[in-house]
C-alpha cells in the first residue's frame, strides 16, 4: 500500500513538474512571437544623414576656388558653397561683390542673395490681446544672415558700374525690405536714367507690397473683431 501511494504521489508531482515546464515554454514562444510582431511592424527608417560630400580641407580648396582666375570658376565655387550650406559661403560672396573685377559675376551673384535673403512676415495669436496678434518677421529657410545681405545689396546702388546699381534695385525688390527705401531714393538722383528708372520701379513696387500687407491687415482685424462681437453676442 505505501508503494502505491509512493507511486501516486509520485506521479502528481511529476505531472506538476511536466505542466510547469509546458507553461514555461509557452510563455517563451509569445515572448518570441510578440518581438517578432513588433520587429515587422516597426517602420524602416525614413532618412538616413549621408556622409558629407566634401571634408574641411576639400571645402577650403572651394573656398580658394572662389578668387580663381577663371570667373567661371569663381562662380561655380560659389553656387557649391551655396549649395553645400557652408558658413563662409556668404563672406566669399559678399568679398567677390565688392572687389570681383567680372561684371556679369557680380550680377549673378546679386540674384544669388536676393534670393537667400528674402524674409517671411507671419502672425502668431497674441494670448493677452486675440484681436492684436504679434507681427513675426523670420528669414525663410536656411537663411540668418538677411540683414547683412540687405546692407551688401543696399550698399550696390552707389557701385561705379550703372549694371551694377540696376542689379542691385532689382534685388532690392525681390528682397522686399521697406528698410531700403532711403537709399533707392538715393538712386533718383543718379546721373543714369536707367538706374533712376529702375529706382522708381522698385519704389512703386515696394509700395504695392507694402499697400497689399496693409490691405490683408486691415481685412483680418476686421474678420477678429467680427468673430469676438459674434462670440460676445452669444
Amino acid at each position: 500500500m505505501k508503494y502505491v501511494m509512493m507511486v501516486v504521489v509520485l506521479g502528481v508531482a511529476g505531472y506538476f513538474v511536466w505542466q510547469q515546464q509546458q507553461q514555461q515554454q509557452q510563455s517563451k514562444a509569445k515572448a518570441a512571437a510578440s518581438a517578432t510582431a513588433k520587429a515587422a511592424a516597426a517602420p524602416p527608417p525614413i532618412f538616413v544623414e549621408p556622409s558629407p560630400l566634401v571634408n574641411a580641407e576639400d571645402q577650403a580648396r572651394i573656398i580658394k576656388s572662389a578668387t580663381d582666375q577663371n570667373p567661371d570658376v569663381r562662380w561655380q565655387a560659389i553656387l557649391l558653397l551655396d549649395k553645400m550650406k557652408v558658413p563662409q559661403a556668404y563672406d566669399v560672396m559678399f568679398d567677390r561683390l565688392h572687389h570681383d573685377q567680372d561684371t556679369d559675376l557680380r550680377i549673378k551673384i546679386i540674384g544669388l542673395l536676393s534670393q537667400r535673403g528674402a524674409t517671411r512676415t507671419t502672425l502668431q495669436p497674441n494670448p493677452n490681446d486675440p484681436l492684436n496678434p504679434n507681427t513675426v518677421t523670420e528669414a525663410v529657410p536656411r537663411d540668418r544672415r538677411e540683414a547683412d545681405i540687405t546692407k551688401n545689396l543696399a550698399g550696390m546702388v552707389r557701385d561705379f558700374l550703372p549694371e551694377i546699381r540696376i542689379a542691385a534695385l532689382q534685388s532690392l525688390d525681390t528682397l522686399g525690405d521697406y528698410a531700403v527705401a532711403p537709399s533707392i531714393m538715393d538712386a533718383l538722383r543718379d546721373p543714369d536714367e536707367r538706374v533712376r528708372l529702375q529706382a522708381l520701379k522698385t519704389l512703386n513696387s515696394l509700395q504695392e507690397k507694402k499697400a497689399a500687407a496693409i490691405e490683408a491687415e486691415r481685412k483680418r482685424q476686421e474678420e477678429l473683431r467680427r468673430q469676438a462681437a459674434a462670440q460676445k453676442g452669444q
